[in-house]
């Protein structure tokens, strides 16, 4: 099959993933939540529906479904976000119940998942010319209450990373509250975007200077890291904000920074291919998502942390990678689907396989952050259509003006 092709037809599957795995139930209080995974039909994702969405937009631009009924699965998600779903001061429960929209058990509100959420929430209020959807949109990004999660720590501002009110409650070790911080270089730049209109410029300016820009290198040239070498953290901000286009106050090259990483990462399978069968010249990504063990989160140097492969492929790590290293990555699409057929199904790639263990083993699930993020990097590569709707809307063309970004010199 021509790799166009192909590309067609994972943003069809990809679309499709979304419409048979999000709720669209019309008397449900869970209306358009979404998965977080296929083998969990009950648990919807708080950020699965940020990239539902952003599907949306891609389904109704593409003309895979009417543009009337994505409009009303917009309206209609937007309202469950901004009346039914539990959240705290504005920061989403990460897990929810699928049908109810409540809270699921002691999940945290967790603010990289709202981040990612929120997100879809701008893209849907850019691209639909809708007064209801512009609405709920602002009523939904207004009610977040960024200032509880500022803080100081070492001269440094920086944002908590979630809440959690109960104790023995997921991420809470000792006394409940908050979690942890952001002060890595990691998948969050998004939130530094979204704060803007909720905290005064000069606030918003240092707690993007905050977090650390450890450095690593590779080829002999400088990659800021993140701790665990993981793709997904180099990924999930730039799904969204077209770094191709600026540069961060410093001058940062992120798009560049992505590419070196996503190359690091390949390199690391290709120089382990004898210990690992899965890893190769055309078999490479290492990042999160389903494995042999569960839910695993893997990386490559240059990271913090040592890496520790198993020998799981993300496919949806090397997909995702399309914008920054498109030859290798449709070499990579290719062999799968001509060499490894299990790992192609009726949503297009699932998400992971690894043959470095006995039998070899194929995913056959799907996570709805990983189809997410693959398929909008599929778009952009082919249109750029979400990079242009998030990138130039008035959400994110003032905070990229307050933060000091520098668009590119063409």
């Amino acid at each position: 099959m021509d790799r166009f092709a192909l590309l067609d037809r994972e943003l069809q599957g990809s679309i499709d993933f979304f419409l048979d795995f999000t709720n669209r139930d019309p008397n449900s209080a869970g209306y358009g939540l979404t998965v977080d995974a296929t083998k969990k039909p009950n648990i919807a994702s708080i950020a699965s529906t940020g990239f539902a969405l952003s599907a949306w937009v891609i389904a109704a631009e593409r003309g895979l479904m009417p543009s009337e009924q994505a409009l009303a699965i917009t309206r209609g998600t937007l309202h469950t976000l901004a009346h039914n779903v539990s959240h705290h001061r504005g920061f989403f429960a990460h897990f929810l119940d699928m049908q109810t929209a409540k809270r699921r058990g002691k999940t945290e509100y967790s603010t990289i998942d709202t981040a990612l959420c929120l997100n879809g929430v701008i893209t849907a209020a850019a691209y639909f010319d809708d007064a209801q959807v512009r609405e709920l949109a602002d009523e939904i990004l207004n009610r977040v209450d960024w200032q509880f999660i500022v803080f100081e720590k070492d001269g440094k501002t920086l944002f908590r990373m979630a809440y959690n009110p109960d104790r023995g409650g997921d991420y809470v070790h000792g006394d409940p509250g908050y979690i942890f911080q952001w002060e890595m270089a990691a998948e969050q730049k998004m939130m530094y975007l979204q704060a803007v209109d909720h905290v005064d410029p000069e606030t918003a300016r240092r707690l993007y200077q905050g977090f650390r820009r450890d450095t690593g290198i590779f080829d002999g040239q400088p990659i800021i890291i993140n701790p665990g070498g993981n793709l997904f953290a180099y990924q999930f901000s730039e799904a969204w904000l077209d770094t191709r286009a600026y540069l961060d106050p410093d001058g940062i090259d992120w798009f560049n920074n992505t590419r070196l990483a996503t190359l690091a990462n390949r390199q690391f399978c290709i120089d382990h291919a004898a210990e690992f069968k899965t890893y190769g010249v055309n078999s490479w990504g290492i990042s999160a998502g389903d494995s042999p063990w569960g839910y695993d989160v893997s990386g490559a140097p240059p990271a913090l942390d040592t890496p520790k492969p198993n020998g799981t492929v993300s496919i949806y790590g090397a997909v995702s990678s399309l914008p920054f290293v498109p030859d290798l990555t449709l070499d990579m699409i290719d062999y799968l689907y001509r060499e490894h057929p299990q790992t192609w199904g009726k949503y297009g790639f699932f998400d992971s396989y690894n043959l470095s263990v006995d039998p070899p083993w194929y995913s056959s699930a799907i996570y709805g952050i990983d189809k997410g993020c693959s398929m909008l990097m599929v778009e952009n590569y082919l249109t750029g259509l979400i990079w242009n709707t998030y990138t130039n809307s008035p959400t994110i063309q003032k905070a990229l003006a307050v933060l000091g970004f520098q668009k590119r010199q063409s």
